[in-house]
């Protein structure tokens, strides 16, 4: 690998930087009311009682531009390869009578982003207080525990909670889930619209009683997937008050009815945050507080301070926030917006001024004209950064300006052009960069209806074919083969509009994000439970570990720190195309890999060697090495489940749970 890569990859970030889009809330009541989908009524008295429409105004600021600044010190520009170890990993095994609880997509889930929870949901729970146990719920719904203190044996797994009798099976439901906030408390989602805060002791003991219950909540029956977590206290002992946040993914259906086409139903993915917190002399906790995201897709990452003024999320759209009026803390508040919603506003939708498609080159754009329309009718202007288009119904009238404002990205005016077709404007533009791809014409106007293309959509499922196949590829071992000029392509992007964003709980905005579109998300990982989570994004061929990082000199330009370097893991990604699960070790010795069934890739950080190596070629001193092990399952079954530890790797299998020693000497 050359020296220069380094600068490579800087000047790299350096051309894809763009500003992604912002989102925030309308400063008019026209607008607000289409937002949250309440009527006139409602929102004129939810507003009067709020704030004022200046008071809104003030409040809304653009979201300031931070960049991903990589530390050189983490990165190795002269690594050259992994070396492969046969030496074997010790493994020990125990059987699962019970079986594991799994949750299958039915015909009826017909969302990607549904399906994608389904089939990428992570059945094994590692707890990052204890790393000595893990967790899985079984077939009588059950969460079972499996302790392991020895390096070679495995206790009988143990019955720490129940969630009781399961529901039908034709039940709207989600996987089970379970978080870990504090070494006392855990919350767990049973996929069916229950949520558990419960107490469980001290989990490092073997001995520990059955889980009490001190929160609970079913009644808004809406599946839920806990994916975040954090525990605090404030005040002194005498009035101690404790707090515990909450970060829930839901799935809402929305039915957006059109004259020519008939209902259409749309899965929103949800993000809901609520606080629980009790006083010293409380045993339950009660809910004190709750915020609510929309968005088109399941987040990538989504992470709590531990002081839970913040919250960041990396996802391939953005999402917006929309505030709590139906939350249980403001029963006044929901009780006015509820009295006030006219039931034919929630389904409206006004029609689509435009239509829009596009292609890896062009980005078209369709407006129906008038009868009497003609080409002094139009108004068209088009720069690098800026669109305006606008249609005269008359010759001397103003022009009704359709579409107006910055676009998602930079366009080629020189290669754009304009054209009336049929009765219909069709404006065509290039992109700056090909193969980018948008979210929309102009930022901040969702007003467009998209038209997809049925190639385009053929391809996108085909390329996410491998990730709902129920059989596994049976294709020719040897096609697979890692080449790297064949791999240049993983360097196209992730998405034109991902961002990695950060939330502000005081002044309830979007203060700050990051452009992403040029980097790969990987996975996330816990590298203390005492810290916020961390994600994993790919960077040229390396793939880097960002924290969130409080920054005490005031200027936040460096909100996410950069703690470790998995180096050329990159590509060894995008080589694996039947993979499933990824973990890191929480000291960042080693990253591993998990296919759907039987293989574990493991890349160990690079070591000093207890002998001197000499390069034949070039006759270099090697004085570190870094390896490639393979550890491999005696069964075919699907992995249903795979976590990792400083000293361990976990996989769950239907009927097994297999214990990976990796803290051994791996050799070369």
């Amino acid at each position: 690998m050359p020296a220069t890569r380094w600068g490579d990859m800087k000047k790299r970030d350096q051309n894809h930087i763009y500003v992604a889009k912002s989102y925030h809330f309308r400063t008019t009541l026209t607008c607000w009311s289409v937002e949250c989908r309440f009527g006139t009524a409602g929102l004129a008295a939810v507003a009067s009682s709020i704030c004022s429409c200046s008071e809104m105004a003030d409040k809304v600021k653009k979201p300031a531009l931070v960049e991903l600044r990589p530390d050189r010190k983490l990165i190795d520009s002269k690594f050259e390869s992994y070396k492969l170890s046969l030496n074997p990993l010790p493994s020990y095994k125990a059987a699962i009578p019970d079986g594991v609880y799994q949750v299958n997509a039915g015909d009826e889930e017909f969302s990607y982003e549904k399906i994608k929870c389904f089939t990428l949901h992570n059945y094994l729970i590692l707890d990052p207080w204890n790393k000595e146990n893990v967790y899985f719920v079984d077939s009588t719904f059950c969460l079972r525990r499996f302790h392991i203190p020895l390096e070679t044996h495995i206790e009988p797994s143990k019955v720490v909670f129940s969630f009781g009798s399961e529901i039908a099976v034709d039940t709207d439901r989600l996987p089970p889930s379970v978080y870990f906030p504090s070494p006392t408390l855990c919350v767990a989602c049973d996929g069916f619209g229950a949520m558990y805060v419960l107490e469980t002791g001290c989990r490092a003991s073997w001995t520990t009683d059955v889980w009490r219950i001190v929160y609970f909540d079913e009644v808004k029956k809406s599946p839920s997937l806990i994916i975040n977590s954090a525990a605090r206290s404030d005040g002194a002992d005498d009035v101690k008050r404790d707090f515990l946040e909450c970060l829930f993914i839901k799935f809402e259906e929305i039915s957006s009815p059109e004259p020519e086409k008939g209902a259409e139903t749309v899965t929103e993915v949800l993000l809901e945050w609520i606080t629980l917190e009790k006083s010293t002399n409380d045993e339950d906790y009660q809910l004190s507080a709750s915020k609510l995201f929309r968005g088109k897709n399941v987040p990538n990452y989504c992470a709590l301070a531990k002081d839970s003024t913040e919250l960041h999320i990396a996802s391939s759209s953005p999402f917006k926030y929309s505030p709590g009026w139906n939350s249980e803390a403001d029963p006044e508040i929901n009780d006015i917006v509820q009295s006030g919603v006219d039931e034919n506003d929630k389904n409206t939708k006004p029609p689509a001024p435009y239509k829009w498609k596009q292609t890896k080159e062009d980005v078209l754009v369709f407006i129906d004209l008038p009868p009497a329309a003609n080409k002094q009718s139009v108004v068209y202007s088009l720069s690098s950064r800026k669109i305006k288009v606008g249609i005269r119904p008359d010759k001397d009238a103003e022009p009704n300006i359709l579409l107006d404002g910055c676009l998602c990205h930079d366009a080629v005016p020189e290669e754009s052009n304009w054209s009336i077709i049929d009765g219909r404007l069709e404006v065509t533009f290039q992109k700056s960069v090909e193969g980018h791809t948008w979210f929309s014409v102009v930022e901040d106007d969702d007003r467009g209806e998209l038209e997809l293309d049925s190639e385009e959509v053929a391809r996108v499922h085909k390329q996410l074919e491998h990730l709902t196949s129920e059989t596994l590829s049976t294709e020719n071992p040897g096609e697979g083969v890692f080449r790297p000029g064949e791999l240049e392509e993983c360097d196209s992007y992730y998405d034109s509009s991902a961002s990695l964003a950060k939330f502000d709980s005081v002044s309830e905005t979007f203060t700050h994000h990051a452009d992403v579109s040029s980097l790969r998300w990987l996975f996330n990982c816990v590298l203390d439970a005492n810290e916020p989570l961390s994600v994993v994004f790919r960077h040229d061929v390396d793939a880097f570990v960002w924290q969130p990082q409080v920054t005490s000199d005031g200027t936040n330009r460096r909100l996410w720190k950069h703690r470790a370097t998995f180096n050329a893991l990159g590509y060894v990604h995008a080589s694996k195309t039947n993979l499933k699960f990824c973990a890191c070790a929480p000291d960042v010795s080693y990253v591993a890999l998990c296919e759907c069934q039987r293989r574990i890739f493991i890349y160990r950080q690079p070591s000093p060697l207890t002998t001197s190596l000499r390069n034949r070629s070039s006759g270099q001193v090697i004085g570190k090495v870094a390896v490639q092990q393979v550890a491999t399952l005696d069964s075919n079954d699907n992995i249903l489940g795979f976590v990792a530890s400083n000293e361990r790797m976990y996989v769950l299998t239907s009927s097994e749970l297999v214990v990976f020693k990796i803290s051994v000497d791996a050799g070369a």
